[in-house]
């Protein structure tokens, strides 16, 4: 599974050189439940590793994202990127904390089993983004 490699394997894999910037926004984001914009890597990476410009941190997230190793989520206006899984998954997002959790395929595939059914409504499973609260959140 390609979660379970290291950063330079998985950008060989998905055809990316492994430059030093790609690498250090990898890792940094590998792990995270929640999505982080540009800004926020680029302050992340300047206080931890190295001076990174911010261009650099764009372009790096955006070829991660093409490449399909992080995925994009509208977090208050702002694209934010996050590491996910490659197998096909959803996505819960809390509206509180912004801790996005990867749904078990087999639970949507039901519910959009149910969902044409009724409605006839065909939809494409590759990405659906569902927003609500956590449970942490909701325990609060």
């Amino acid at each position: 599974m390609i979660n379970q490699i290291g950063p330079d394997a998985q950008l060989r894999i998905v055809g990316l050189t492994p430059t030093a910037q790609r690498r250090a926004i990898l890792a940094l984001l590998v792990g995270r439940s929640r999505p982080l914009t540009a800004q926020e890597v680029h302050a992340e990476l300047n206080r931890s590793v190295r001076h990174v410009g911010l261009t650099t941190v764009y372009r790096a997230l955006h070829s991660l994202a093409d490449a399909g190793l992080l995925h994009t989520f509208d977090l208050d206006g702002q694209r934010a990127y996050r590491h996910c899984g490659t197998a096909p998954h959803q996505h819960l997002i809390c509206t509180s904390c912004e801790a996005v959790t990867e749904c078990p395929p087999d639970i949507l595939t039901i519910w959009l089993s149910e969902l044409h059914q009724h409605t006839g409504f065909t939809p494409h499973p590759d990405r659906l983004d569902l927003k609500g609260i956590c449970a942490t959140c909701s325990d609060r």
